[in-house]
């Protein structure tokens, strides 16, 4: 049965991802939208082979970026050019909430696997005074506002809960501040505090990894802002809910990135703030690429010297242990990684 599911969701997957390139065809040339798709094969190559990426692949994902990129200037049309970029100058309310962590698991901890549980818990240790807010369906309307129409298209299954997710967090951000990380991250030290103190922060990575035209610049699932800088969230969340609106399908799961580098095309502010993100958490990913490694102190250390946070994925299991060793999921699992 499980087997049988899986192959519809390939299926299904595929002809989506069919209509995704016809749509894109439409709009640019069916040169261009066959480039996409050979670009969205080469990530799902990628997440098999350890993400190696080399310049073959790197030419056609970058391709891909300013494809997209112009895909979505022309979806928007005349709304980019009458959007009112000056609200940034409007005086905001202080919210009680701005010195909160926002953390969503839609279930509730209860219902999570430990994996996230010990993630939130590493995090709650870290978070020095900050408040640790966990989301769930039941509690995040006490929150947030967020328009009817999109609650509809949610409940209709037109809206995934994954890119509802990115309504949230952009919505949180925007009316109060704060700072929204993602439920699996393992953190190791108290630098959350620190980062609500830059103007922007999100975990950057120069030049990284370009399956996101994030290429490393910034990470939607890592986002901070003072209550002065809560307009540019605001902007970004406006985007999307206007893309929402207009439209009931996404031709790329990381539409968000693409609309945060749209939108910093647009507002020079904007580009310029997430410009002056400092690097950090350099190596953010590489504790999910050595879980079923032996655990090496001498490696982990290393790992820790210039980052604290670590993303990781509930949707895999790991064996506890190689040769008789705990490996670095076994340590995790037992809360030993930072004894």
């Amino acid at each position: 049965m499980a087997g049988h599911k899986s192959i519809k969701r390939i299926i299904h997957r595929c002809a989506e991802e069919v209509d995704a390139t016809r749509r894109i065809a439409k709009v640019t040339s069916l040169k261009e939208g066959l480039e996409t798709f050979r670009a969205k094969v080469d990530i799902q190559i990628m997440n098999r082979n350890g993400y190696y990426e080399n310049e073959a692949r790197k030419k056609h994902l970058l391709r891909k970026h300013d494809i997209m990129l112009r895909y979505y200037e022309k979806t928007f049309g005349i709304f980019l050019e009458t959007y009112d970029y000056n609200h940034g100058n409007e005086e905001l309310p202080k919210s009680e909430y701005s010195d909160c962590i926002w953390v969503c698991w839609w279930q509730g901890l209860e219902q999570a696997p430990e994996i996230v549980k010990i993630c939130v818990e590493s995090i709650k240790k870290n978070a020095g005074d900050h408040r640790v807010i966990i989301l769930t369906d039941d509690n995040y309307k006490q929150y947030v506002d967020i328009p009817e129409w999109v609650e509809e298209k949610k409940n209709k299954g037109i809206i995934s809960r994954t890119h509802y997710s990115d309504i949230l967090r952009l919505a949180l951000l925007a009316q109060h501040g704060g700072m929204w990380i993602d439920s699996t991250f393992y953190c190791t030290d108290n630098v959350l505090d620190d980062y609500f103190k830059w103007p922007l922060w999100s975990i950057k990575r120069p030049d990284y990894f370009h399956a996101s035209i994030a290429s490393g610049y910034f990470a939607n699932y890592s986002f901070a802002c003072t209550q002065e800088n809560r307009w540019v969230f605001q902007t970004i969340l406006d985007f999307l809910l206007e893309y929402w609106n207009k439209n009931d399908i996404l031709t790329d799961y990381l539409f968000l990135d693409y609309l945060i580098v749209l939108v910093q095309k647009y507002d020079d502010r904007i580009a310029e703030i997430f410009k002056e993100i400092n690097s950090n958490n350099s190596q953010c990913d590489e504790l999910y690429k050595i879980m079923e490694e032996s655990f090496d102190q001498e490696k982990w250390n290393a790992m820790k010297k210039d980052t604290a946070l670590f993303k990781l994925s509930w949707k895999y299991e790991y064996p506890l242990q190689k040769d008789g060793k705990d490996t670095f999921y076994g340590r995790l699992m037992k809360k030993q990684l930072d004894y």
